[in-house]
This record gives C-alpha cells, structure tokens and sequence, in this order.
C-alpha cells in the first residue's frame, strides 16, 4: 500500500508530492497525460520556445517567486510598444499608450472603487463575507452595465475584465476582478504587471521539474483515473486501465471542470458536488500568431474580438513578431485557418501579414476543459470554504479554489502545499 497517492502532476501535484515527501513519506503520482505540467505546457515553434499555457509570473505572488528563485531562472519581460490600437464600437482607435491607459486607469478604478475596504486581505477572501457578498452575486457584466463609463472607458474595461474572466463577461463573476487587482496592490498598473508582465526564459518546466524532483516519487504518466474509493482506513485508486492502487491517504489535483470525470465512492458532500457542477468559466483561448509587419511592436485592446487583447510576445529578425492573442471563447477559434487569422487581425492590428498560427484549445482539452479558474457568481458565499475541507482521507487541492491566486501557478503550488500537508497528516 502506498502512503499517499497525488492525481496530477501540475504544480499543485508535485507541490503537493513534495510535502509529502518532506513528511518522510513516499508519493505516488498519476497523471493522465504523457507530460507534467497541467495547463502549463513549455513548447517549441520553429525553434522558438513558447508557452502554450500558463506562464506569467511576479513577486506579489509569494509562493511562485520562492520557486523562481530557488530554480535560479531568467526573468524576461515582453517588448513594449509605446503606439497602441483599441476599438470602439468597431472604429480601430490609435495612441499612444499612456492616452490609452489613462482611459483604462479611470475604468478599472470606477469597477474597482472601494476594494481596500471590500478586500483588505485578499488572500483571505472569506475574511468578511459580508463586503463581499454584493460583488460576488454579480457577473463582471452586471458590473460593467451600473458604471458610469465613457464609450472608450466600457470598451477598454470589457477588453481588461475579459483578460481576467478568459470568458465572456455575462457569465464569470465580478468578484474575480476585484480579487486580481487586490491581490496586485489594488491598482491597474500592478494587476497588469503580475497577471501579464513577466515570463521566464527557460519555460516553467525549468521550475517545475525542481518541485518533483524534490518529492522523489514514483510518477505514473498516461494513468488517468476513473475512481476514488474509501474503504476504512484506505483509499482506493482505480484507473480507467482497470488497474488498482491503495493508499492511505489521496490528494486529487485535477481542475475544477474536471472533477466529474472521476467518481468519488462515497459521494463528495453535497456542496462540492454542486461546485463541481457550477465549474469556473475561464473557456477563453491563447493563440500565437507569427506575423511579417514593418509597423514596429504592436498592442492592440477589442471587445467582442477573438483577439481581444494582443501583444507582441516575441521580435524577431527582420520584420516578423510573434504574436499573443487572448480570446474569450476557444470555440471561436478556426484552428490552423490563416485567412481567418489574417481577417481577424485585420480588424483589429492594420499592416499585420499573418504567416503563422499556433494555439492549443484547452476548452476541448479533456484534463483541462477550460483555462485558468474564474468563478461564476456565488462562488465564495457558497462554495470556497467547502471545496477546501477533506473528505475523510480525500484532499481537493488545485489552483482554481486557492485562497490567494486562484487560477495562477502561484495558487496551485499553495493549494498543493496544503494538500500535501493535510495527507501527510492524515497517515502519521
């Protein structure tokens, strides 16, 4: 029998494997793809190596800058374009970027207006439900709609609000922007900085592969589960190959959206059951773009755009970029259609020559079915608290309901860590 069995091997799962082992314990892990990482992926294109998944990092986020640091990788920042577009009601607008962030400071400072007292500690979001309950009974779009805002300001605020929601608007919960920009000193310059600002050099492998190095565990990859049974003192793990493994104690690390794919005996309570249901709404889409241009860097903010926030990730020789392109919906995306590419760009970067595309479509992905966790409304009232408590000898540990950066890599090593903790605990 093993002593804990983790499912998962992103960053809450080695994280998680990791305390473990720390506990004088040996970890098991399964994952059910032929990687580690999760919904983080380093990648290759055309020599140029790329994130298709999570990848941004920053000092505000506490548990992630111990890694980095202990890794002893590259902090790069993108290249910054000082001429930017944004649209308004489909009229391509162009400036330079301190005229379009003064307008964007403005929104996001009306949608944010008293969160210092709504969130003094936002890695502890249920500290005081009562400041938060109005905000998290709202849909970001609700949000929007009682502001007063000019007809740039909404466009501008739809475009930063989707970057958080990666869905559409009407259906991830307002709290979730309130909590980024708390998270990041409460202020637009810092939100987009720690969401958006730096990448490491080397590719997140090159700090998660440290993290499961140090747990030293049997890893199991290709070994998606299908069960998790207790049966008194034990928990039994069944693949769907048939085959089953015992432990004392299990940690499961799969994403929200995920969860009902594995069947729990006994049932998980109730109100995690109607989270799992729930799910987060991050569906959004990541595509990179290789574009010939002789326009210099390119920025570009667009409602309702499939590119609706794009930004030049790499300059390359010559007058080719690669592109980054954030979206609210991965169904929107016609997969490797370069003319499609090129009508959509055309709407919103002019004198962009598309000459590539690459992207990974995490909503159709069947370990992943979406990107990183954004609530629905209800979420904190309802749901946070529950997801976190263990289930006899079952820990839920994942980046989607961690206290502080939830759907970041920052919030799954925390999750992980209190996972690996908790089930540790559990078996001395």
């Amino acid at each position: 029998m093993h002593d804990v069995i983790v499912i998962g091997a992103g960053f809450a799962g080695c994280s998680a494997a990791r305390e473990v082992r720390r506990a004088g314990l040996k970890p098991l892990v399964l994952e059910a793809r032929d990687r580690i990482g999760g919904r983080t992926w380093t990648s290759d294109w055309d020599g140029q190596r790329f994130e298709r998944g999570g990848n941004y990092f920053h000092w505000f986020q506490p548990h992630l800058w111990t890694e980095v640091t202990a890794a002893g990788v590259t902090p790069i920042a993108p290249p910054i374009s000082d001429s930017v577009h944004w649209t308004v009601d489909e009229q391509i607008r162009t400036g330079t970027r301190a005229q379009r962030e003064a307008i964007n400071e403005s929104a996001w400072n009306k949608y944010n207006a008293g969160s210092w007292e709504i969130l003094p500690e936002p890695h502890a979001p249920l500290r005081h439900p009562d400041r938060i309950a109005r905000l998290d009974a709202m849909t970001i779009q609700q949000r929007i709609d009682e502001l007063d805002l000019t007809d740039d300001e909404r466009a501008l605020l739809m475009v930063e609000c989707g970057g958080v929601a990666s869905g559409h608007l009407d259906d991830a919960g307002a709290l979730s922007v309130m909590r980024w920009s708390a998270l990041s000193g409460h202020t637009l310059a810092g939100t987009q900085e720690a969401a958006g600002g730096y990448t490491i050099a080397e590719g997140t492998l090159a700090f998660l592969q440290p993290i499961l190095d140090a747990a030293d565990c049997d890893l199991q990859l290709e070994s998606p589960v299908a069960a998790v049974e207790q049966e008194a003192d034990r928990v039994l793990v069944t693949l769907r190959s048939g085959e089953a493994l015992a432990a004392r104690a299990c940690v499961v690390t799969v994403p929200l959206n995920t969860l009902g794919a594995i069947h729990f005996e006994p049932s998980l309570s109730e109100v995690k059951r109607s989270a799992i249901a729930l799910g987060q709404a991050g569906i959004g889409s990541k595509v990179m773009l290789k574009v010939r241009t002789p326009g210099g860097l390119v920025s570009g903010m667009h409602p309702n755009h499939p590119f609706g926030f794009v930004s030049t990730m790499f300059d390359l020789p010559g007058d080719e970029q690669i592109l980054v392109c954030f979206g609210q919906d991965g169904d929107e995306i016609v997969d490797g259609d370069l003319a499609w590419a090129q009508r959509e760009l055309d709407r919103a970067i002019p004198g962009c020559e598309v000459i590539g595309m690459n992207w990974h479509d995490w909503k159709s992905d069947e370990f992943a079915q979406g990107t990183w966790g954004v609530h629905r409304p209800g979420w904190y009232t309802n749901h946070h608290a529950e997801m976190q408590r263990p289930e006899g000898r079952v820990i839920l540990s994942n980046s989607d309901w961690a206290q502080g950066w939830a759907g970041f890599v920052d919030g799954a090593i925390e999750s992980g860590i209190r996972g690996g903790r908790l089930a540790a605990g559990m078996v001395h």
